[in-house]
């Protein structure tokens, strides 16, 4: 720290700061690592002439991971961390945690030979270099041959520029590649074409909607079933004909409510017991939640990422006193319902009995749920801007991120054994 003073203030930023984290995805689009999104928006309120604005953010991104844990962010994935120039110029030292960790060059560190020689250090000690948002600059070059990985801004190339570059960068076979700011299965699909290694943006959100071609029948069936439960209407004893009609639902069901999960403390052996236990609103969620989840042309993080927002809303929901919070919990999960069914979200709403509050939040952000959900996105995308969330304090959002994260890794992990 810089002196008791400032000391103080970084600690408070410190307490505050949001923390969150974006899927870098391999080549089969299974979840090779996360990139850990850091925002402290106190230090940018804070006079110049107190403390150096670069130093004091790295130093309070430092101790917000050792404070929380970096496995509470990453589990057992590769964390891919910004490291400002500071750190890469040894003005700072980098924590030894060199095997969970890639470190990021990023592209406004001046290219001398301070930096490589920073790099060089930095490797000798076991880490990952990735230089992030590389530009092809003449200038830049000499960094790739101290560099593991490069990510590249596909935003920021025309389809000629990126052809050309990445062809040039085939030719060091071990230098991996990363594309990123990946919007469309197009764009995607065009990389994975081009030789990229690793993939990172928002196209797994967003549906693969054919013109002219109908929805699968397995997905029809998926549909009617959600339809079915959403139904204000239906009775325990349909459902219950539905569970046992059903082998893996059944299956499914019963393993997940025997599991740690619920520490019920007894052994469910039938779906009477199940739904005496769950209750009918319950039962219905998670019905909902298998449902989904046996999708089985999605990639898994997609399930992960609507389980994150599924189980945030419900704590901002209780945090905020709303009624009935367990309902915030179908927002979420509903919030990338198109992306899992290919599907325009409008469409599937309007064919499901599901009222009008939660079908203006999925749609418009509208109302107290349209609030929660958006707050929700804000944080998970790390978007200071669009992070509208009340007066819920930073702390807050931040410990109810990391409790939604375990509790979603958790959960993909009892769904899929």
């Amino acid at each position: 720290m810089q002196g008791s003073a400032n000391g103080k203030k970084l600690e408070s930023v410190s307490d505050t700061a949001l923390v969150g984290r974006q899927s870098i995805y391999d080549r089969k689009l299974n979840v090779h690592a996360y990139e850990l999104l850091y925002r402290a928006e106190e230090l940018a309120e804070q006079a110049p002439d107190e403390f150096d604005g670069n130093m004091a953010t790295s130093k309070v991104m430092m101790n917000t991971f050792f404070n929380i844990g970096l496995e509470a962010i990453v589990g057992n994935k590769i964390a891919f961390i910004n490291l400002t120039q500071d750190f890469i110029h040894g003005t700072l030292d980098v924590p030894a945690f060199s095997n969970k960790v890639v470190l990021e060059v990023l592209e406004d560190i001046e290219p001398n030979q301070k930096t490589i020689d920073g790099m060089i250090l930095l490797k000798q000690k076991g880490f990952d270099i990735a230089l992030d948002d590389f530009s092809f600059k003449e200038n830049m070059m000499p960094l790739i041959d101290y560099a593991d990985l490069i990510k590249v801004d596909i935003t920021l190339l025309s389809k000629q520029e990126l052809e050309k570059n990445i062809l040039i960068m085939k030719r060091n076979s071990k230098l991996k590649l990363l594309a990123e700011k990946i919007e469309t299965q197009e764009e995607f699909d065009h990389c994975k074409s081009l030789g990229f290694d690793y993939f990172q943006g928002y196209f797994l959100e967003k549906p693969n909607i054919v013109k002219g071609k109908h929805m699968p029948a397995n997905k029809m069936a998926i549909l009617q079933l959600l339809m079915k439960l959403q139904d204000p209407d239906v009775e325990i004893d349909e459902l219950e004909k539905l569970i046992v009609n059903d082998a893996s639902l059944s299956f499914k069901l019963m393993r997940y409510i025997n599991s740690p999960a619920f520490n019920i403390g007894k052994n469910v052996t039938s779906i009477k017991q199940i739904l005496v236990i769950l209750g009918l609103n319950n039962l219905k969620q998670w019905m909902t939640l298998i449902i989904i989840s046996d999708i089985d042309d999605k990639p898994s993080d997609l399930i992960r990422i609507s389980l994150v927002r599924a189980k945030m809303c419900v704590k901002l929901a209780e945090i905020t006193k709303q009624e009935n919070p367990q309902e915030y919990f179908l927002l979420g999960l509903f919030s990338i319902l198109d992306a899992m069914l290919d599907e325009d979200l409008k469409k599937i709403l309007a064919a499901m009995p599901i009222n009008s509050e939660l079908k203006n939040a999925l749609l418009n952000y509208k109302g107290i749920r349209g609030s929660i959900l958006k707050c929700v996105i804000a944080y998970e995308r790390g978007d200071m801007k669009g992070l509208r969330c009340g007066n819920i304090p930073k702390k807050i959002l931040r410990k109810s991120y990391l409790a939604a994260l375990a509790w979603a890794d958790g959960t993909v992990a009892g769904l899929s054994t």
